[in-house]
């Protein structure tokens, strides 16, 4: 970005006196030099807060996508060792505490992923 003046040409900045002050033209072609320097910047800080937004945005779009991928995951891993579980354990084996243990194990797991268990098919 490339501005017509700095910051030392602004407060250097001497203006030619004439009869009643300073001369008009003087002072109006380094308003209008000061006027485009603005412009300019009002332009690109517009231009990167829209870029900012975009990003944003699309941060906060990839952050849900990959908490949903991690909770899908947690749950597959969920589902595979309930399966390797379910394998390895006798239908017999199993007596009626150890089941309620299991299953109360199975819903916290599933509440700290956020889903509520009652509501699984």
């Amino acid at each position: 970005m490339k501005f017509n003046l700095n910051k030392d040409q602004i407060l250097n900045k001497q203006f030619i006196p004439s009869y009643k002050g300073y001369d008009p033209n003087d002072v109006d072609e380094f308003l209008d030099l000061v006027l485009k320097d603005y412009s300019s910047l009002d332009e690109y800080i517009k231009k990167n807060d829209e870029t900012i937004t975009t990003l944003k945005k699309e941060n906060e779009s990839l952050k849900s996508s990959l908490r949903d991928l991690k909770r899908e995951q947690e749950l597959a891993g969920l589902k595979s060792q309930t399966k390797k579980q379910s394998e390895s354990y006798a239908p017999s084996s199993l007596d009626n505490l150890e089941l309620l243990k299991r299953c109360s194990m199975y819903e916290k797991k599933l509440y700290s992923l956020g889903v509520d268990p009652s509501k699984l098919k």
